[in-house]
């Protein structure tokens, strides 16, 4: 069974997370999403929170699309990001990024370095932690935009991870046309979980293969795609600013 699967997906139970579960599970339903791959923050969880917000998920699943709880798992510096999929625990907040690791790998969680450019992150990882995640995201709209990450892509071929794409949804402005193609046999948690870990899974932007933007006329006009994005924003932003100090300084 194919599903659409919107990857790395914030709420209000985050603490930077505006919508509600439902609102979620209507809004990726209605843009052809089967299933969310939720991504709360650790930081206001523990065990007994993580088990209502389960709870919620199901709840809400009634709405729309298929709520996967997930905890997106930050190290005390907040440099680090791992969401992890099919830990039946919580497995801490702030902890150091291998321990973390290795806790996951032991509940047959699939874990994911998440946007590894972010501050670097990556040169703070020992080889083990590479070698235990189940792969690596490669693809963060809310920090790379348009185009994947030339750093990912590199990680990602030098210790032979799977790649990941995520949407990092907080907000409206990050809805994207990306999905992970998830071959499941059921549409289920469960089922999604077994296609994770079986490897059963496939980034897609604009209903075409992740792989065809990740090297050759496929990346090149991706980040050709990107520069222009920043440009504009850019150019919008200063618009923005001088028409504010202008009414700022009228009379």
């Amino acid at each position: 069974m194919k599903l659409r699967v919107a990857a790395h997906v914030h709420s209000a139970w985050s603490y930077d997370g505006k919508w509600t579960l439902e609102q979620l599970a209507r809004a990726f339903s209605k843009r052809g999403y089967d299933a969310v791959l939720m991504a709360e923050h650790d930081r206001t969880f523990d065990a007994a929170r993580w088990l209502d917000y389960r709870d919620a998920c199901a709840a809400a699943s009634q709405s729309g699309a298929l709520l996967v709880p997930g905890i997106e798992y930050s190290d005390a510096e907040n440099r680090v990001h791992v969401p992890v999929w099919g830990a039946d625990r919580f497995l801490g907040a702030n902890r150091p990024t291998i321990e973390l690791l290795r806790d996951a790998a032991g509940e047959r969680g699939f874990s994911v370095i998440a946007h590894p450019g972010r501050r670097d992150a990556w040169t703070t990882l020992a080889p083990e932690c590479f070698a235990l995640a189940s792969a690596i995201e490669t693809w963060n709209r809310k920090y790379d935009g348009w185009a994947p990450s030339a750093i990912a892509l590199r990680l990602a071929e030098e210790h032979g991870l799977r790649r990941f794409a995520g949407l990092d949804f907080h907000t409206a402005k990050q809805f994207f046309p990306m999905a992970m193609e998830v071959q499941s046999p059921t549409a289920s948690g469960d089922g999604i979980f077994e296609a994770l870990r079986a490897g059963t899974f496939a980034p897609v932007v604009l209903r075409l293969p992740g792989d065809r933007f990740a090297s050759g006329p496929g990346l090149a006009g991706a980040r050709t795609a990107e520069f222009v994005r920043r440009r504009l924003a850019r150019a919008v932003r200063q618009v923005r600013g001088r028409v504010k100090r202008s009414l700022h300084a009228s009379p």
